[in-house]
């Protein structure tokens, strides 16, 4: 049966209608056709014709009884009409072409499922085409080149997966027509896909039930089968002793090793190291050019090598997780307390589809060390792939056996290595996996891998069976929670971790990185003691890293303790070696270099001036708002904005003036007669976000009253065209950034006093807060009050 957009080759018997068709066609009296199937139960026409079908444009055939079919489109007959006589004319239909519903919303709402789906299918007839290899004749051009244009599909295309539904059906062989049939009438996409798949995993059942008939009185799926107990008593061992009668000795060593193990694999993998090992059975020898003897068995190797049994002994005091947290980790109070919680049902339960947590924080504030510390603490072997850079499934699913120099995807390949079922799996960098690409689709192979509804069955293509990894506990990274896939975030806790203060950094300086690097370089091994100048560590922080982090302060602490390796190593030439060392801020300059980083300090503000307080992937830091007002010239900008501000920004600046203008009437005139340029700063630097509403209304107001605003003041918040003062994020990071600056009073939104909880005690003594809901509020707090 042709199929809308692909092409059959029909021959017709000697019948006298199809002599008639056959005429027609040739003659070019007959350039399309109505293919339709009929209702085998019933037997006289038209009733026995189902009702949609296919028009299909005609070719001849070089050949004298067959002609070429070009399916179009899909129609329904409304009128059946006889031509000839009884017997032995034909019949002709009136038709009407089959429109589907209006599954748009759907289709667009629905666009990773849809591609979801597409990869189920075809996944599936990848392993229709790997179980039918060797036992089931067919050609299978038409699947090969239908796999291979599949990446190259734009699947959010409704024609194209149309068409990629319709080729499948043209494509597997020997589909049963009552299947076909509720495709075709089918007038929703979605019905269509769910009914492909069903249909494909019916023909794949089918094959299985074919190959099973047709392998010698079935002892081969048998075999695999987990062993019963047998009325018949000794059956099965005799059958198996037939097996290894004059069996290649590299063969019957895995047919041991596979007896072993199989009661604990799943029935998919059985059968395929079956099928292997009967394929190598068959094979006899590695011996002259037998290419296949390798690949065959170095997947019965891979397969047997896989952690099907074996796993530690998970760890259950929730005590000593959050102790290991503790002393690993100094800091990060919220976060642990958070990784705990979500830790704490794995211990309760090891075997539950638990949730996957999934760490956000910039580089180097411990991510993947938290995991290590987690391993740890659980007692589970830790694993680790990173996704930076992965664009092809094969990287995580592997290839198929078929294609030359086929490999398992590294999820297997890890898995194997570290010997264990249930380790702990850190998916690093995951906000860098690939997306949709001539390859695949990484993300959607990640899927299979995190989703707890997916991941018990995980099928490598390379070992074609599926493998349980549901006892795994995953933990993802990211730097970027925006850049993760939706389906995939979807399917995670985040926990997010903030940058760290500079207090902190100096704790972690002093407790983890210093004690290292003296251990490491050989340090300690010597007896070689050093000595810090008070605050120096604090000092080198400021001036010589920029930084969420800690990766930059171990470099530069490195570099100096390498200095004074190499003074010791100096030393020990002569006399009495030198053991200890004092590194003062001169050492520091003479080691490190004059300083990279000058943080910000606070000066004073004037006329038209505002600091603001702004987010960085780095940490906080204050900003200068600064506004100018100047005579109009023609053909000039009215707003002039400069110093590299985003869309979002810009936005505030629009606010901002209309609120500015709204508040002073009685300056309409006048400032019909200026023109505006508001300047940030740093102009190098690119600055977005909508929290600076508050600081460009103050500026503006400035510079339109002459008046300054109070000495050592910031602000934060957003505005609306009401006046209201909205939640901004970053408050931790921007109060911290202001107190380093030397800034006295801060003005903020009042939702946002919630977020004080997060700011150290030590930071906020130092400050003083002003929690304003309105504009007028904010200008009354940021201007000095007039002499009464």
């Amino acid at each position: 049966m042709v199929m809308p957009g692909t092409w059959s080759y029909i021959r017709l018997d000697d019948h006298e209608s199809s002599s008639k068709i056959l005429t027609a066609v040739k003659a070019g009296q007959a350039p399309y056709v109505f293919a339709v199937m009929s209702d085998p139960q019933i037997k006289d026409p038209p009733d026995r014709f189902y009702k949609v079908g296919v028009v299909a444009e005609t070719r001849p055939y070089n050949d004298d009884r067959a002609i070429v079919l070009g399916g179009l489109l899909r129609a329904e007959i409304t009128k059946f009409i006889r031509v000839g006589e009884k017997g032995g004319g034909l019949w002709m239909v009136s038709l009407k072409k089959i429109e589907d519903e209006n599954h748009d919303d759907y289709f667009v709402k629905s666009n990773q499922h849809v591609l979801a789906d597409m990869i189920k299918i075809r996944d599936l007839l990848r392993s229709f085409v790997i179980r039918a290899e060797g036992s089931y004749l067919f050609d299978k051009r038409l699947l090969d080149l239908l796999l291979d244009n599949f990446e190259n599909t734009d699947w959010g295309n409704k024609d194209a997966v149309d068409n990629f539904i319709w080729s499948t059906l043209h494509a597997v062989p020997d589909l049963l027509q009552e299947d076909k049939q509720p495709i075709l009438e089918s007038m929703s996409l979605p019905e269509r896909i769910e009914l492909c798949i069903k249909t494909i995993k019916k023909r794949l059942k089918l094959l299985e039930i074919q190959k099973e008939n047709m392998s010698k009185d079935g002892k081969l799926i048998r075999r695999a089968r987990k062993t019963e107990v047998d009325p018949r008593g000794d059956a099965n061992k005799n059958d198996e002793d037939d097996f290894v009668k004059g069996i290649h000795v590299d063969i019957k060593k895995r047919w041991e090793q596979f007896k072993l193990i199989r009661d604990h694999m799943n029935e998919d993998a059985g059968d395929v190291i079956m099928e292997d090992l009967e394929k190598l059975k068959s094979l006899g020898s590695p011996q002259g050019n037998n290419y296949e003897w390798p690949k065959y068995m170095r997947r019965v190797d891979f397969i047997l090598g896989l952690p099907w049994k074996e796993e530690t002994v998970q760890e259950g005091n929730i005590s000593k997780v959050a102790q290991i947290l503790d002393e690993d980790h100094f800091g990060l109070v919220c976060e642990k307390d958070s990784i705990c919680d979500q830790v704490a049902p794995k211990l309760l339960n090891p075997g539950s589809r638990g949730s996957i947590i999934c760490l956000v924080g910039p580089p180097g504030t411990g991510k993947t060390s938290l995991a290590k510390s987690i391993a740890r603490a659980l007692n589970r072997k830790y694993i680790r792939m990173s996704l930076g850079g992965v664009r092809d499934e094969a990287q995580i699913r592997g290839h198929g056996i078929t294609y030359v120099g086929a490999e398992p995807g590294e999820i297997l390949k890890l898995m194997k290595r570290c010997g264990v079922k249930n380790p702990l799996f850190v998916i690093d960098e995951i906000d860098k996996l690939g997306q949709m690409s001539t390859s695949g689709d990484p993300s959607a192979a990640m899927l299979e891998v995190l989703d707890p509804e997916q991941n018990g069955t995980f099928k490598d293509h390379f070992v074609a069976c599926g493998f349980d990894l549901s006892r795994v506990m995953f933990i993802a990274t990211a730097n970027q929670e925006h850049t993760i896939h939706p389906a995939l975030r979807d399917r995670m806790d985040v926990t997010r971790l903030p940058g760290y203060l500079e207090v902190e950094k100096v704790e972690i300086a002093k407790r983890h990185l210093i004690p290292r690097l003296m251990k490491d370089l050989g340090l300690i091994q010597n007896n070689v003691e050093v000595a810090w100048e008070e605050g120096l560590i604090s000092k080198i922080i400021r001036s010589y890293t920029n930084e969420a982090g800690v990766r930059n302060i171990e470099r530069a602490l490195a570099k100096i303790l390498k200095k004074i390796c190499r003074a010791y190593l100096k030393s020990k030439n002569e006399e009495e070696p030198v053991t200890k060392f004092n590194v003062t801020e001169q050492k520091v300059h003479e080691y490190l270099g004059p300083p990279k980083f000058t943080k910000d300090r606070v000066r004073p503000t004037k006329v038209g001036e505002a600091i603001g307080l702004a987010w960085t992937p780095v940490g906080g830091d204050i900003l200068y708002v600064q506004v100018e007002t100047y005579p109009r010239l023609q053909g000039k900008k009215v707003f002039a904005r400069t110093g590299m501000q985003g869309k979002v920004m810009e936005e505030s600046d629009e606010v901002a003036l209309t609120l500015v203008r709204n508040r002073h009437p009685e300056l309409s005139e006048k400032l019909s007669e200026l023109a505006i340029h508001l300047h940030i700063p740093n102009g190098a630097v690119p600055k977005d976000g909508p929290s600076a509403g508050i600081t460009i209304v103050s500026a503006l107001e400035s510079e339109i009253t002459n008046k300054p605003i109070k000495f050592n003041l910031a602000m934060t918040g957003e505005i609306d065209l009401k006046g209201r003062v909205l939640a901004v994020g970053g408050i931790r990071e921007k109060i911290v950034a202001a107190e380093g600056a030397g800034i006295e009073s801060i003005i903020m939104p009042k939702d946002n006093e919630r977020n004080l909880h997060d700011v150290p005690e030590a930071v906020k003594d130092k400050l003083i807060f002003h929690f304003v809901e309105s504009i007028d509020e904010v200008l009354e707090n940021a201007f000095p009050r007039d002499p009464a």
